[in-house]
């Protein structure tokens, strides 16, 4: 019995790496490609720094990639054995379902209890330090913003361009400052700017020299005949808020997906994202809700695994394909329907009185007893 427990751990714990390892590769380029890969062809980071970017991304993909490892892992190996009539032998020999899933089951409390971990703690800390280094580089060197011979459209609100640069000083610049519906509203030419950091302010300083300043009317900006007179300055200073383009760098701010255990527990009574005074007790309520609702969305994606686990033992065994990319497409359909399930409960955060923070447990209930419905067929047969 030992023997049989111990070879079902070993074949699950082994093709549960390798997927997990798959999904954390591919959840990692993809947040690369999105995030930093255009920073590194654009010259803005160094290779090391963008190597310290990437582990910094791993902890937060794990959530994600190990529920659906350990799925597409059991889907494997259990659809193996299936297959091959191990998993009949095993009956013959005396053997339940539920004595072959025990193995299966102990390592999925493990990954439970490991998951809880992360996201609670390593998972948004690895995040606030990443984005934190983004910022620090971004402050470090404010002038990496500004390629000359490119648009740069990175500020919301405004349109940067630059003929050429020499050292921290830019040539022959320009600048666009754009309406709600992105249509100019002011428009600045200027020989040269000068890029600084305030971090009194934590904005970046734009200072312009020997320029002109258009304005266009409000009432219909497209229309070039309505330009006001041009201003001349031989000076002039723009301020670009750098938490419009990277965020806010005040810990008191932060997201509540970036907080951990003990900041979340804090947050309930303190964390309300709106300026001082204008906290209602309703909307202090609804903001309680709302972290109350990152806690059990964090507790409820950790005990996924088990959910998960406990469907696709039964799944495995009912499928019986060797085929590697059958599995895979049943452990995507099932870990998608999951998430989106999730997501859509999620919405529900601006209405509180529907307690989100209780219905976010739905998708684990439903596919825990689903799960257990399959695995009580399972053993009848």
């Amino acid at each position: 019995m030992g023997t049989l427990n111990k070879y079902i751990f070993k074949q699950v714990f082994a093709a549960t790496v390798m997927t997990v390892a798959i999904f954390v590769f591919v959840l990692v380029v993809g947040n690369v490609m999105k995030e930093v890969m255009g920073e590194l062809a654009a010259g803005r980071m160094s290779v090391g720094f963008f190597l310290y970017i990437v582990a910094l991304l791993i902890p937060g993909v794990i959530p994600y990639a190990l529920p659906m490892g350990m799925l597409t892992g059991i889907l494997l190996v259990f659809g193996r054995m299936s297959a091959s009539s191990e998993v009949t032998a095993m009956k013959a020999c005396g053997r339940s379902i539920y004595s072959m899933a025990s193995p299966v089951f102990f390592l999925a409390i493990c990954a439970s209890v490991f998951s809880v971990g992360i996201n609670f703690y390593y998972a948004p800390l690895a995040d606030y330090t990443y984005k934190s280094a983004l910022k620090n580089l971004i402050r470090n060197n404010p002038l990496q913003f500004i390629h000359p011979g490119s648009f740069i459209r990175d500020f919301p609100g405004y349109v940067i361009y630059a003929d050429s640069s020499d050292g921290k000083e830019l040539n022959s610049f320009k600048i666009w400052e754009l309406d709600e519906k992105g249509r100019v509203r002011v428009s600045i030419q200027a020989k040269k700017g000068v890029l600084s950091y305030d971090d009194d302010t934590d904005e970046i300083r734009l200072t312009l020299s020997d320029g002109t300043a258009e304005r266009s009317k409000e009432s219909d900006p497209e229309d070039l005949k309505s330009v006001l007179p041009a201003a001349r300055f031989d000076e002039a200073v723009i301020k670009l808020p750098l938490n419009d383009i990277i965020g806010n760098r005040d810990t008191a701010k932060r997201k509540l997906s970036l907080m951990t255990f003990g900041e979340l527990l804090e947050a309930r009574e303190t964390w309300h994202p709106r300026p001082a005074g204008k906290t209602t007790p309703e909307l202090a309520y609804r903001d309680k809700i709302e972290v109350q609702l990152q806690i059990q969305k964090n507790f409820a994606m950790a005990f996924s695994i088990f959910s998960m686990v406990l469907l696709a033992v039964p799944l495995g065994i009912k499928v019986s394909r060797t085929e590697t990319f059958a599995n895979l497409a049943l452990a995507l359909a099932l870990a998608m329907t999951y998430y989106m399930a999730t997501v859509l409960i999620s919405w529900l955060e601006k209405y509180p009185h529907l307690r989100p923070d209780i219905l976010i447990w739905i998708p684990n209930i439903a596919f825990q007893c689903f799960g257990a419905l399959l695995m009580w067929r399972a053993s009848k047969n």
